[in-house]
């Protein structure tokens, strides 16, 4: 089970704590310190999105976390998807099979066209003024 379905299936908001904040291509990812049951865990990078407020947290802001109830290692900022849109695994899926087909149907195009103009090109060539064929497979008298 992906880990964006543990959460949605036993929510459990808490509040953690930043621990550190690292800049990466394309956004902000974030350490977090947090409770539940006694026991203290730590999260890895989680992607921060626009959702998670104005401006990115800072070193030792509190935070809203969603974790799965069954499992609190799982966690993501609330209001944001885990791992980076679970959503996007199927898309990308379907764009790789759409490139894949794509590539498939332009390489065959080429095949025949190419195959289309060497035969044009067979047919149309001139014969010697003798009747005799140009190469030896070629069937024309």
């Amino acid at each position: 089970m992906a880990d964006a379905r543990r959460i949605d299936a036993s929510p459990l908001r808490i509040r953690g704590v930043v621990d550190r904040v690292v800049q990466v291509k394309g956004g902000t990812k974030v350490h977090v310190s947090y409770h539940v049951g006694g026991h203290r865990f730590t999260t890895d990078d989680l992607p921060v999105t626009g959702k998670a407020g104005p401006e990115p947290p800072e070193r030792g802001t509190a935070v809203c976390l969603e974790a799965a109830a069954t499992d609190p290692g799982t966690v993501r900022l609330c209001g944001q998807k885990y791992p980076t849109g679970d959503d996007v695994l199927p898309a990308l899926g379907l764009l790789t099979a759409a490139g894949i087909a794509g590539t498939a149907i332009s390489a065959g195009w080429f095949t025949t066209t190419a195959r289309q103009r060497r035969r044009t090109a067979h047919r149309t060539a001139p014969r010697p003024p003798d009747g005799s064929a140009l190469h030896e497979d070629d069937p024309r008298p």
